[in-house]
């Protein structure tokens, strides 16, 4: 769907509902989760860093997934938020991309219904 033919169906919904079947922006959406993923994993090492740097056992495993990510040093939490960056944009932007569809092929469906229901009198006399 264009934006135009978008913004048409939603100016026919009430006032409130509106907001609920308005598209994400889905680079706003990616930039926003992908700054809460990058700076968790910055923050989390950081602190780990600062308060007890011989226990950072369980933040290994993020070094399977990240390359270059090291939770012993600094460079590492700078790299785990870059990582974190990337990853969250990643999932950000694919969650917002497949909410729209399913939302736009829910209307569809839902207005395929009402039209065939509107017209099926009409069918009848054929």
């Amino acid at each position: 769907m264009n934006k135009r033919m978008m913004e048409n169906e939603l100016s026919e919904l009430p006032r409130e509902m509106r907001f609920a079947f308005a598209p994400l922006i889905k680079r706003a959406m990616g930039i926003s989760i992908g700054l809460t993923f990058g700076l968790g994993f910055f923050l989390i090492t950081a602190g780990h860093l600062l308060v007890s740097p011989a226990r950072v056992q369980h933040l290994w495993l993020l070094t399977h997934y990240f390359t270059g990510y090291n939770p012993e040093t600094w460079t590492g939490a700078f790299i785990g938020l870059l990582w974190g960056l990337w990853t969250g944009f990643v999932m950000g932007w694919m969650f917002a991309y497949i909410r729209n569809f399913v939302v736009a092929v829910w209307i569809i469906i839902i207005r395929a219904k009402a039209n065939l229901s509107v017209n099926r009198e009409f069918l009848d006399h054929i």
